[in-house]
């Protein structure tokens, strides 16, 4: 089981640079009980495979970790932030922001219900107030409007900017969690054009090489979707199938 301390330990080891401010914003004891619930319900709840099983802490909590302490520190990101994370499995990543010690107002989304379901159980019991909200439903059936979306591993980028473009409030962003840079350019330039999102920065992330390359694209939403867009789920799966997309993050 772990502790605070050696989630301290753990985090200021891996990141010696940034601890003092990772310290200042992020409660350990969250982190800690987050890191115990995946390892203990992983057999039951099926987050992980065998050979990732042992990795969880550099691979989700420490990869999580440093993705939200990022994003907060180039968006604004308060209480009122309504922030979604699309396709969380069992929380990861957005399950990081609520263990900020301001978190924002978090939505939790999975259309299958296996891994998230345990997440939601153990949130209940263990804070016993409803502080994050657990959606089971597809991305393109969401009506509701974020400040933030974000993705790590579910629909292939840049078709995951198209689906998740209703999302988004006018200004707001979406962040896509990247692996290596092999997307099509001329692709992604189409996309995000007929999507009305508009590419603000890419962001290469260094301290996260002992994984691979890490990397996030900050996209802002400026204008509506051309007529047409965002396609049905059934024209885009096959366009991704036609193209060969890959998971949008190598694990």
């Amino acid at each position: 089981m772990s502790t605070d301390a050696q989630m301290h330990n753990i985090i200021e080891n891996r990141f010696p640079e940034q601890f003092e401010e990772i310290q200042k914003i992020f409660d350990f004891a969250k982190i800690s009980e987050f890191h115990d619930f995946l390892m203990r319900e992983n057999f039951k709840g099926g987050f992980f495979s065998k050979s990732d099983a042992g990795h969880v802490m550099d691979r989700h909590i420490l990869e999580s970790l440093y993705h939200v302490y990022l994003i907060q520190k180039l968006i604004p990101v308060s209480r009122e932030t309504k922030i979604a994370d699309v396709g969380t499995g069992p929380g990861l990543p957005g399950y990081l922001f609520y263990c900020l010690r301001i978190f924002p107002k978090l939505t939790l989304i999975d259309s299958q219900k296996r891994k998230l379901q345990w997440l939601e159980k153990f949130h209940t019991e263990s804070s016993g107030n409803r502080d994050i909200r657990f959606l089971y439903s597809r991305a393109e059936e969401i009506k509701e409007k974020f400040s933030i979306v974000i993705t790590r591993s579910t629909i292939p980028y840049p078709w995951s900017a198209e689906v998740m473009s209703l999302m988004l409030t006018s200004n707001g962003y979406f962040i896509p969690f990247l692996g290596k840079a092999d997307y099509d350019r001329e692709l992604e330039n189409k996309i995000l054009e007929y999507s009305g999102f508009e590419p603000e920065k890419t962001i290469y992330i260094s301290e996260l090489n002992f994984l691979g390359m890490r990397h996030i694209k900050l996209l802002k939403k400026v204008r509506n979707p051309k007529y047409g867009y965002p396609r049905i789920w059934k024209i885009v799966s096959k366009e991704i199938k036609e193209q060969n997309g890959k998971s949008s993050i190598d694990q």
